[in-house]
């Protein structure tokens, strides 16, 4: 916290606080004191940075794994690719491997069942779940009504059904809102 902050939170405590305000700091500094205590027990994470860190741990894991995979498969098709044409020249063969076997990095990803670009898409994706939760501004709500009366439907239908099914679970609960957000970014391609 800078220190401009942590004095104005000192002085509001020491000097303007009533007996309510000082009452909800205490609560807080008991709950905080708590958290502290179970999260110690837990290598002093709390359970979101725990998750966050072992989803992290997922992820590379997985990563690296699956380029040791893409470069296994790719090392066995090369073998068959010489084995059946010994006098292929090393750029051509480079060109079926690319072709049979192509890095998922250097394409880029596009959405399959989807003309609008991504950055349309997550515009779509964030007005959707703003007006879902509440958090749309009326006047926003106004302009999206006058543009399109049924623009729910029209902003789900026009999403990926990949990007809907992330949607959807976080909405219903089942994932958190910055999975779903990873979700999409990687469905996007952004």
């Amino acid at each position: 916290m800078p220190r401009k902050e942590l004095e104005s939170l000192v002085d509001f405590i020491l000097n303007q606080a009533d007996d309510r305000d000082f009452e909800v700091v205490l609560k807080a500094c008991e709950r905080r004191q708590r958290d502290r205590a179970l999260y110690s027990k837990i290598g002093g994470l709390s359970p979101n940075a725990a998750a966050g860190k072992l989803a992290q741990t997922i992820e590379d894991r997985m990563g690296s794994t699956m380029e040791g995979m893409r470069a296994r498969i790719r090392g066995f098709v090369s073998d068959i690719i010489r084995k059946n044409a010994p006098e292929i020249p090393e750029e051509q063969l480079d060109e079926l491997l690319s072709h049979y076997v192509p890095d998922p990095a250097a394409a880029p990803k596009k959405p399959a069942d989807s003309p609008l670009p991504p950055d349309a898409i997550v515009g779509m994706v964030r007005d959707f779940t703003d007006y879902a939760e509440g958090r749309m501004a009326p006047s926003r709500q106004q302009e999206l009504w006058e543009q399109m009366p049924r623009w729910q439907d029209s902003y789900w239908n026009a999403m990926p059904g990949e990007v809907r099914a992330f949607v959807k679970a976080y909405l219903e609960g089942r994932i958190e809102l910055e999975t779903m957000w990873s979700a999409v970014a990687s469905v996007l391609g952004v």
